[in-house]
């Protein structure tokens, strides 16, 4: 019997996607650190960066679900150029923003195209890498996805430091634009299943999917535990996580450039380890890098809190980009063993979804605790409440073969 040949491990439409990807995320990265410090100057205290940053979690809370199944429905590269073009507008109110409160509309759209890309990005590499390469095409995608963390931070806080916010934010809009023409040009041009709507979007196709993603995270199984430790360890980081710009502008005394060289060279370490993380992932086990990953992004915030000095600050996020290229890929892939294709992007969406009603109020309960206690108290609690992430992770995250796309079916009939 003929052995079915092996798809490349990247392909030109893959390589292509990817180029998409990484213009997406540079609008992310040139903004991210700099969006806290944005607020300040815009009149915002430390509480009202906090509350910004909570009332931010609400909308992809709401929309996670729906743009996840709309990827299993209409495509994912569908998907993606749609979420491309809302991207494009998010930045319009930062934009034009006079008060904090205006500029809470961007998130808003933001939550729009993260809805349809981020599932549909996972998604689309699911189902188009052969399994036992999950971990490397994994770890590439993150790797080529985060050089935008290189030269968008870094071109972002020059943007900033020089021309002012505004500037900054019209390049996001350009970046998320080039994006945009791409997946379309993918869309447009592709003759796959990976381009064509696979089912037609209905109130009864949603109700099906939600029935069996809430089978998969009751079971007790593999969803039920990534849920769990990812959503221990998101609810320490969101406790600091938006407050480290802030502390290095406010409490360090960093220029807005001099933050955003931290957060390029951050980029730097991941995209350095993406790669040899995917190898790590295949040849060991996803287990074993999602511990390893944990440990690294908790000891970062602990550097991070012990630090004075420049140095110190870039090596705590050094190791944020080391424990991110290990962990981020590892996750991803326990996911795509774990669940049917026609159920990737409303998994991927749902975890996300959950994890976003999980950390809620932390960014805001981590403003409190700064201004209750001192500036590096909440970076203190983020070590010891993520380090109790490690215990399910290591007990519990075993891959489990993806079940048959027929088999949800069958247990509602049978009920």
């Amino acid at each position: 019997m003929q052995e079915t040949p092996k798809r490349p491990l990247i392909s030109l439409p893959l390589a292509l996607f990817l180029v998409g990807i990484a213009f997406a995320e540079a609008t992310r990265a040139m903004t991210i650190v700099q969006v806290p410090i944005f607020l300040r100057e815009l009149g915002a205290d430390i509480r009202q960066v906090g509350l910004f940053f909570t009332i931010s979690l609400i909308y992809p809370f709401i929309l996670r679900i729906i743009g996840g199944w709309l990827s299993d429905s209409i495509g994912r590269l569908r998907a993606l150029w749609l979420g491309s073009l809302a991207g494009t507008f998010a930045y319009v109110p930062y934009a034009i923003a006079t008060s904090w409160q205006v500029a809470l509309l961007g998130p808003a759209l933001l939550a729009i195209a993260g809805a349809l890309i981020y599932p549909s990005y996972r998604a689309y590499i699911a189902d188009n890498t052969d399994e036992e390469r999950l971990g490397r095409v994994f770890g590439i995608a993150e790797t080529v996805r985060n050089i935008a963390w290189i030269i968008g931070p870094l071109y972002g806080g020059l943007l900033a430091q020089n021309l002012g916010y505004r500037w900054m934010f019209i390049a996001a809009i350009m970046s998320f634009g080039v994006a945009t023409i791409i997946f379309l040009s993918l869309t447009l041009t592709m003759d796959k299943p990976a381009s064509t709507p696979l089912g037609k979007p209905s109130l009864g196709t949603l109700r099906s999917s939600l029935s069996e993603i809430f089978i998969l995270v009751t079971s007790g199984g593999l969803i039920t535990w990534i849920l769990i430790t990812d959503g221990v360890y998101d609810i320490a980081s969101k406790m600091s996580f938006d407050l480290m710009p802030v502390y290095l502008s406010d409490i360090a005394g960093l220029s807005k450039q001099a933050v955003g060289l931290i957060d390029g060279i951050h980029g730097i370490a991941w995209v350095a380890v993406g790669p040899l993380a995917g190898v790590l992932i295949d040849k060991t086990s996803e287990r074993f890098a999602v511990v390893n990953g944990l440990i690294l992004v908790i000891l970062s915030r602990l550097v991070f809190a012990l630090s004075s000095s420049f140095w110190g600050f870039t090596f705590s996020w050094i190791l944020l980009g080391l424990g991110g290229a290990v962990l981020s890929p590892a996750l991803n892939s326990l996911v795509a063993k774990g669940v049917p294709s026609r159920l990737r992007g409303i998994t991927y969406a749902f975890i996300a979804t959950s994890l976003s009603l999980f950390v809620l109020p932390f960014p805001w309960i981590g403003s409190l605790i700064w201004n209750a206690i001192n500036p590096k108290a909440p970076f203190f609690i983020t070590v010891i409440v993520g380090s109790l992430a490690i215990i399910p992770a290591w007990m519990k995250l075993r891959v489990q073969k993806s079940p048959p796309d027929d088999a949800f079916s069958e247990l509602i009939e049978l009920d």
